[in-house]
């Protein structure tokens, strides 16, 4: 074991409490008196959306390596604020874009490099939840949106496939669903990023998707090349239950031998070996500052319905 639990920090009480007792470290309502008191290597900042600023900021500060949830901000002058300060530090930053230690999502990427596609002319792409996440699981949901929350993972996928530069986009959303629920935010939004090189690729991300679903998401791509075509589902898990409803069993995250496994986890033991090995993360702040420019111009396209450049 290369790491442990120094100390946790939770704003809720009951989850605070929870998390000292299962973790059997200190515990803080705020981080900052955290960051002080407790000796650490590095810190994860998993606040919500449009609170990482300040906690990275003031972990980076303290010479502090960092760990971001994405979107690394949802305001791309927050994002270059926490830039300067990770780099006037001299502080590694990885941001929490798990899809590349996703198992079929890795097994796409590597296939890309082969060549077996050739060229990508374009990737359709959609990541969906369940109403779910933006009623239940999220209780700040209305500060964020669909796009904050989900569009992150298929830029970054997206451009990571392709190595392309995005020039534009366009986007449009939908409020209806959750507005009748009294939460002011967007159903669903959908975009077309154009690249620098004539291509284009189309996402698509909703959270209204009934909690009847066998999954809580839903992530699916088509990859379309010069040379070939790859299709990325997954929604099935290969492993499926038929109880009070049908659902899948959850496999690409599954515990071996007493070994979490799953994209997070891998993620998290590629920023532990980054820092002991005193290596740089390729999923840095750059790409955080350019996956949160792409989100934040697709918000913008949908609230004026013009093609936004970046």
């Amino acid at each position: 074991m290369y790491a442990e639990i120094a100390a946790v920090s939770e704003y809720d009480e009951a989850s605070l409490n929870s998390a000292i007792e299962k973790y059997k470290v200190p515990g803080y309502q705020n981080y900052h008196k955290m960051i002080d008191e407790i000796p650490m290597d590095g810190i994860i900042v998993s606040t919500p959306d449009f609170l990482h600023k300040d906690a990275v900021i003031y972990a980076a500060n303290k010479g502090i390596d960092i760990l971001c949830e994405k979107p690394f901000s949802t305001s791309v002058k927050e994002c270059e604020e926490m830039v300067e300060a990770i780099r006037k530090n001299k502080v590694k930053c990885m941001v929490a874009f798990e899809n590349r230690w996703n198992s079929p999502i890795v097994a796409a990427k590597n296939t890309i490099v082969s060549g077996a596609v050739g060229e990508i002319l374009n990737v359709n792409a959609r990541l969906n939840d369940t109403i779910f996440v933006p009623t239940e699981l999220l209780k700040w949901s209305k500060g964020s949106s669909v796009g904050w929350f989900l569009f992150p993972h298929l830029v970054d996928m997206i451009t990571w496939f392709s190595g392309k530069t995005v020039e534009s986009v366009y986007g449009v959303g939908t409020k209806k669903k959750l507005v009748s629920l009294g939460l002011d935010i967007y159903d669903t939004i959908q975009a077309t990023l154009n690249f620098t090189d004539g291509t284009h690729s189309t996402i698509s991300s909703s959270w209204v998707l009934p909690n009847s679903m066998p999954l809580i998401y839903d992530l699916k791509m088509e990859i379309i090349g010069t040379e070939g075509t790859l299709y990325v589902d997954t929604y099935d898990q290969m492993v499926r239950l038929g109880s009070d409803r049908f659902s899948h069993v959850h496999t690409l995250g599954t515990s071996i031998n007493g070994m979490a496994t799953g994209n997070s986890n891998f993620m998290l033991h590629a920023f532990v070996d980054c820092l002991r090995n005193d290596v740089a993360p390729d999923s840095n702040e750059a790409a955080g500052l350019i996956n949160t420019k792409i989100v934040e111009a697709i918000h913008q396209s949908a609230a004026t319905g013009q093609i936004v450049k970046l």
